[in-house]
């Protein structure tokens, strides 16, 4: 058996003071503008580095060191007290973990609940992963790394064209495209450990990317039968069925997003050149435009903890991210704060922040500020196509 875990951290923990450090003490004004500046005391230099960077993403939260809020972190082994005593901040809460990476996480997430508690601010850092695409090699490759980046680890090592990751459903295996076995593309799935899992294979013609739905059925498009079209099958590639097919060869189907509940999909769809943003049932039936206001419209993905809301890519000069409220029917732009192009976005687990392709970087977005936070480091290379795995609320 071959093994496909090859283990790289490819990143010290931050030092205290590097990042894009703002020293502003008036609290208040920040508050009215629902962020808290905070300065962070670590009796363990390489914890509170990671946890630094983790917070810096966060739209609500700017790291400064002359802050009279001061997030406290004692450790003991794998264990942790974060406080704050600031008295319109205040709290205490213990954490426990498993190992280093996920002390560092969880730690996050109770300074952001913590903090953030006149916001109602929720868990963002230990229930999201992120898989990618990286040219680190050389070969397109598929890398997992966390929010803290404390760890990446490159899952696929087969110096060809590994594209398309999409988490499954658990969270245990990552789906991929190559063409490894034969010159054709087909759909693995790999936990990193031994031989990938043949899924979709001896398929002749387009494939894409295998998106998990919440029961672990898989939908991806494929012109197996001529058309693109979008296709249903089990967990291990098992009975696909044919649930959308596209009215021409002019016609594209791809890219299907489940909703929360399983029952819809929101696809990219539409006249070669014009794509377009469409719904449809999971099980087949008729595609509904949604209106987004652009000619040019890829990439919908459904919010895990906001059922009505999508984010989509769109181009207006470059690409950019808007959000679809489908509830209202309104369409809103992610106003970054960067002229840098940004597409290709996938939810976090507290359903505000994104992780994106920026340039040939990731970057951690937030949906609400538009906050913009490189994630990979310059050394992974070339980096793309990211996708979020967050745990699925029972």
């Amino acid at each position: 058996m071959r093994l496909l875990a090859l283990f790289a951290v490819f990143l010290a923990a931050p030092l205290f003071g590097q990042g894009n450090i703002v020293v502003n003490d008036d609290i208040a004004g920040y508050a009215k503008r629902n962020i808290v500046p905070v300065a962070i005391v670590s009796d363990d230099p390489v914890l509170g580095g990671l946890v630094q960077f983790a917070l810096s993403t966060h739209g609500a939260i700017q790291i400064s060191p002359g802050s009279p809020v001061k997030l406290r972190i004692g450790r003991t082994a794998l264990a942790a007290v974060v406080a704050c005593d600031d008295p319109g901040y205040a709290f205490t809460t213990n954490v426990e973990a498993k190992d280093e990476d996920q002390l560092a996480l969880r730690v996050a997430d109770a300074a952001v609940v913590g903090l953030g508690r006149r916001w109602q601010l929720k868990p963002l850092f230990a229930d999201t992963k992120v898989a990618f695409v990286s040219r680190f090699t050389g070969s397109a490759e598929i890398y997992v790394t966390n929010l803290a980046r404390s760890k990446t680890l490159r899952l696929t090592n087969y110096r060809n064209t590994s594209i398309g990751p999409r988490w499954s459903s658990d969270g245990t295996r990552v789906f991929f495209i190559s063409s490894f076995r034969s010159h054709w593309p087909e759909i693995f799935s790999t936990n990193g450990i031994g031989e990938a899992a043949k899924v979709i294979t001896n398929v002749r013609g387009a494939l894409g990317a295998a998106s998990s739905g919440p029961d672990g059925r898989i939908a991806f498009a494929s012109s197996n039968k001529g058309t693109m079209d979008i296709f249903v099958a089990g967990p291990q590639g098992q009975s696909p069925t044919r649930v959308i097919k596209a009215p021409s060869m002019e016609w594209v189907n791809t890219d299907p997003s489940w909703s929360p509940d399983g029952s819809r999909f929101a696809l990219t769809a539409g006249p070669t050149g014009r794509p377009g943003v469409y719904l449809a049932g999971s099980a087949g039936g008729n595609l509904h435009a949604v209106s987004t206001g652009h000619s040019y419209s890829t990439e919908p993905r459904w919010n895990p903890v906001v059922p009505n809301q999508l984010v989509f890519t769109y181009q207006e000069g470059s690409l950019r991210l808007g959000l679809i409220d489908l509830a209202a029917g309104s369409v809103t732009p992610i106003e970054t704060k960067s002229p840098v192009p940004v597409a290709h976005a996938s939810w976090c687990a507290d359903g505000r922040h994104l992780v994106a392709a920026q340039g040939g970087w990731l970057a951690v977005i937030d949906s609400v500020t538009g906050k913009a936070t490189r994630l990979t480091p310059s050394s992974l290379g070339d980096c793309s196509e990211p996708d979020c795995w967050t745990r699925r609320s029972n």
